[in-house]
């Protein structure tokens, strides 16, 4: 085990919506057996922890909040070395980033391919800070990853602003991408024009989809659209008056509205990815006959798997440097400055702000 000089390290934690989030600092976690230490470089703020931070997800408290991270191995624990995703073995100094959830890998749920919901995961950003948890949250000088981590090699030249969000953001796109199955050739909706729906546009394009039709009440994110590749960004209004018929649909706003309005415009055999919804509302309406008849596949989509975090930064690698995806993320901060930050989070033209580490 390498371990580096005794030091100590700061977390920004969060006690509850409403409260002002705490900086305070802790000793350096030396790992156990199977664990990794990372020292954070970025880390981007999600839509989901902002909802935390403003009260509409609840989380055990206090926290530190932040599942959007990159950094470098600083020290491995005793006993056999952990492996990349790549095969690989860990080692000091390897850029990386990790996929939210530790998983068991021998559960009910990991056993059926949804590692993310295992019965002893570890989700990163969202544990209560419980003796060595203190570590496993973004927002922190080291993370300490536990064993069923996947952690995923980040190529040097990949731009932090975009390989932060890959291990939410943008695995959670290729998850919802699988989801659908091949859309060559076919109408491909996608409802909400923030980061996922940007990230899925750009990831669209290389699929060949006959049209990616982009639905945004937000003038700015529509404008976004285009510049990632759309062929149409429409009010949900103009939405309304277009006849065309859609063979595979992205829902990524989380609105229930988007789903009443958009679900009779499914052609027979249409796929659909639910990802948008993921803090508490109230019931939509949902005919199941009209599923039937028409051969609708609708699945729920939480997180990701392994492969999904790998897909993702191997999708990133392949973009230029200066891509508009990029652009997305920022301004950037320090833990310091977390109270300018979080209000400039709260303007909706803002749609991942950072935290650089030094």
């Amino acid at each position: 085990m390498n371990l580096p000089p005794q030091t100590m390290g700061k977390a920004l934690l969060f006690d509850g919506p409403g409260l002002p989030l705490r900086l305070v600092e802790q000793p350096f976690p030396a790992p156990l057996e199977g664990e990794v230490v990372v020292r954070v470089e970025a880390a981007t703020l999600c839509g989901s922890d902002l909802h935390t931070i403003n009260g509409k997800r609840k989380v055990e408290t206090p926290t530190v909040l932040g599942h959007e991270t990159i950094g470098r191995i600083e020290a491995i624990g005793p006993g056999p070395i952990p492996r990349l995703q790549d095969g690989t073995l860990a080692a000091i100094g390897v850029r990386i980033t990790w996929a939210v959830v530790a998983n068991c890998g021998g559960c009910r749920y990991c056993d059926s391919d949804l590692p993310q919901k295992c019965e002893k995961a570890i989700k990163y950003g969202h544990e209560p800070l419980i003796g060595r948890r203190m570590w496993t949250g973004g927002l922190a000088t080291w993370n300490l990853l536990a064993p069923g981590t996947t952690l995923v090699k980040l190529p040097e030249s990949l731009p932090a602003s975009l390989a932060t969000p890959s291990s939410c953001a943008t695995a959670t796109v290729m998850a919802g991408f699988e989801a659908l199955g091949p859309i060559d050739n076919k109408n491909l909706l996608i409802t909400g024009a923030g980061m996922l729906g940007l990230t899925a546009i750009a990831r669209a394009r290389a699929l060949r989809p006959a049209s990616i039709t982009v639905v945004d009440p937000l003038c700015w994110r529509r404008d976004q659209a285009f510049v990632m590749g759309c062929s149409t960004a429409l009010t949900p209004v103009e939405f309304n008056n277009l006849t065309q018929p859609v063979d595979a649909w992205l829902e990524l706003s989380g609105s229930n509205v988007s789903w009443e309005s958009c679900f009779p415009r499914l052609a027979i055999g249409a796929k659909v990815a639910l990802i948008g919804a993921v803090f508490p509302t109230q019931d939509t309406v949902f005919n199941l006959e009209r599923v039937v008849r028409r051969m609708i596949t609708i699945r729920g989509i939480h997180n990701y798997g392994p492969r999904h975090l790998a897909s993702a930064v191997e999708f990133l690698t392949g973009l230029p440097a200066d891509h508009p995806l990029g652009q997305l993320a920022g301004p950037w901060f320090t833990l310091d400055q977390h109270e300018t930050a979080l209000r400039v989070a709260g303007d909706p033209a803002v749609l991942r702000v950072g935290f650089m580490f030094r």
